[in-house]
């Protein structure tokens, strides 16, 4: 090497007989003297630039001693400077590395074996080892041609954290720390890998009820502090083989690992226990339920697109029926998803083709005892299944968005029908709650009342209590402008929901239409009979107009009429007809009606 060479010359030197002439012997003294300078010069650069490396350092001879090392080297390892002189032997530094344990879970002297193994082999060696600091050291041994070798010792615990926090993000959810789509399908594939060893297992597939209404009214944060809370719920119910993720938006999903139907069962009634106590968030309480399908492997999927498929579909039956419901697949479940499909693709075919009509009810004043309008219904001429009711198509509508377009054609359809019939007939159409919170409601009743010339006043708008169930006070605030503009509200099926009376609170409404169930039990139920008797007198109170649905019967008219409501509806009266009926009835008979329900009620009962 090259101050080794420097060395020798210099040593050289001075065992060379110095000549008895001054002048040659002083020549020589500063020669020697030039030499030894660039010498110290020479180690003092090598030193700095060994000492400013990034990384430590440390070389070797052949026989296994240290030539030199930087501090680096020896902080690496906490050393002391002692270890760091030149000569010191290998093994020595090996040995005072296990003694002061610095590799976390290394056996000592198979770690000193496999380094003195590698230098008496002459090969090469490198490798990423943990320090009991929690530093991560990336080590490499490279032999050279003398025999010697020089290792080198990079500290890279900043990089090995990156590295895993980026793993870590790719399968986990950032929210809330499970476990995210990606890794819940290796786990699952893993579980049908050894599926005859583990036994089977189940996945389950969760929704939470009640998460989009709290999200949006009181604000993200909320709701993200929900999921993670929820999701904290769920770990601890879970058996320690389980394995929970976010699928995404308010669906998780659960690998429940080794179990049959009834454990899966029995887990999703843990998991929907754990879910129905309150969630607190700085003292806004709000509460959800959760929905949960359960398949099981191999029976109901033979690989993980088959099983999820199938626990979507149990979900899906399970929200259906109740919320907060639990199903564990079924086969008919497919035949019933598939009729579903039939129905949304033969809806869009409905919507574009107009298949659609309207039929319209009569709404009879008990005190005029003449019409006082119709109510618009809407039906679907399907061309193979005949006419539809709405029972059955609306919902998926709904779901699917085709609900907004289908009411703007019902406000069009209906208020043009009305523009036709006396000035004081009034038309009443259904207003769904998704179409208060996805369709600019105003300006489609607007714009159906400009094309068709229909008063403002004649037109009502029938919502009912599920409106108020999310975003309420955006569906109030559209409610407030339909009727500065001198649309007419009424709250249909009055008496169903949970707090009907503070809806009444909310809004003036015009009108209350009390739920037909109520009317059918007037016969059978004396509580019944005070629930419809105590609308009205509300009705009378408010100054709104109530109308008693679903009458079927005379009793049920009279005792309707004797409790003081101002309307009547139902198939005693008419049954829903298509337009060119209203026109004839109207045509032939608007000034003297051909029959008097409240007095044909009256002689029927006595």
């Amino acid at each position: 090497m090259p101050k080794r060479g420097i060395a020798d010359r210099v040593a050289a030197t001075e065992s060379t007989e110095v000549p008895t002439d001054d002048a040659s012997a002083a020549d020589l003294r500063r020669q020697l003297q030039v030499a030894r300078s660039r010498l110290h010069t020479q180690q003092v650069r090598q030193r700095a630039i060994l000492e400013n490396l990034a990384h430590g350092l440390s070389l070797y001879d052949r026989q296994g001693r240290l030539v030199l090392c930087n501090q680096q080297f020896l902080d690496i390892y906490r050393l002391p400077p002692a270890l760091g002189r030149r000569g010191t032997t290998f093994r020595r530094i090996l040995e005072a590395r296990v003694a002061g344990n610095t590799h976390v879970g290394a056996d000592g002297q198979t770690y000193v074996a496999d380094r003195l193994g590698a230098v008496s082999e002459h090969r090469p060696l490198g490798g990423i080892h943990r320090l009991n600091s929690g530093q991560v050291i990336s080590m490499t041994h490279q032999p050279m041609a003398d025999g010697g070798w020089v290792s080198t010792h990079k500290d890279v615990t900043e990089l090995f954290n990156m590295q895993a926090e980026l793993t870590h993000l790719a399968y986990h959810d950032p929210l809330t720390g499970l476990p995210n789509r990606t890794l819940f399908y290796q786990r699952v594939n893993r579980a049908f890998d050894t599926i005859g060893d583990g036994g089977p297992f189940a996945v389950l597939c969760l929704d939470l009820d009640g998460f989009k209404p709290i999200n949006d009214t009181l604000g993200h944060a909320t709701g993200d502090a929900l999921l993670r809370q929820f999701a904290g719920r769920i770990a601890r119910v879970l058996g320690p083989d389980d394995t929970t993720a976010r699928m995404g938006g308010d669906e998780f999903a659960v690998l429940h690992a080794g179990g049959d139907e009834a454990s899966a069962r029995a887990l999703a009634a843990r998991i929907a226990e754990a879910s129905h106590a309150p969630f607190d968030f700085d003292g806004e309480v709000v509460s959800v339920s959760v929905g949960i399908g359960i398949a099981c492997a191999p029976t109901d999927g033979g690989d993980i697109d088959e099983l999820l498929h199938s626990a979507d579909l149990a979900l899906y039956a399970a929200k259906r029926e109740k919320r907060g419901g639990i199903r564990a697949y079924e086969h008919e479940m497919d035949r019933a998803i598939e009729a579903r499909r039939r129905t949304e693709h033969d809806l869009r075919r409905a919507f574009e083709n107009g298949e659609f009509e309207l039929f319209y009810q009569p709404i009879l004043n008990l005190r005029t005892q003449a019409f006082s309008g119709f109510e618009a219904l809407i039906r679907w001429r399907h061309p193979e299944r005949g006419l539809i009711s709405p029972a059955e198509f609306i919902p998926v509508a709904e779901e699917m968005g085709l609900i907004v377009g289908i009411g703007e054609w019902a406000f069009r359809e209906a208020f043009a029908e009305a523009a036709r019939w006396p000035a004081e007939l009034r038309v009443a159409v259904n207003v769904s709650s998704i179409q208060l919170r996805r369709g600019n409601l105003v300006a489609a009743v607007m714009n159906a009342l400009a094309a068709s010339g229909l008063a403002h006043g004649r037109a009502e708008i029938e919502i009912t209590e599920s409106v108020f169930l999310e975003q309420s006070e955006q569906s109030l605030q559209t409610l407030r402008q339909l009727r500065a503009l001198g649309v007419r509200i009424a709250l249909d099926d009055f008496g169903t929901g949970y707090s009907a009376l503070s809806y009444l609170l909310a809004f003036p409404f015009d009108k209350i239409k009390i739920d037909g169930a109520f009317v059918r039990a007037l016969s059978d139920a004396q509580h019944a009979q005070a629930i419809v008797a105590a609308v009205a007198d509300i009705g009378a109170k408010m100054q709104m107009a109530t109308t008693a649905e679903g009458i079927e019967t005379a009793e049920q008219l009279r005792s309707v009429h004797l409790a003081g409501y101002t309307e009547a509806q139902g198939y005693l009266i008419a049954r829903p007809m298509p337009r060119e009926q209203v026109r004839r009835l109207l045509n032939a008979a608007y000034d003297t009606m051909p029959s008097d329900p409240l007095e044909d009620a009256q002689r029927a009962v006595g």
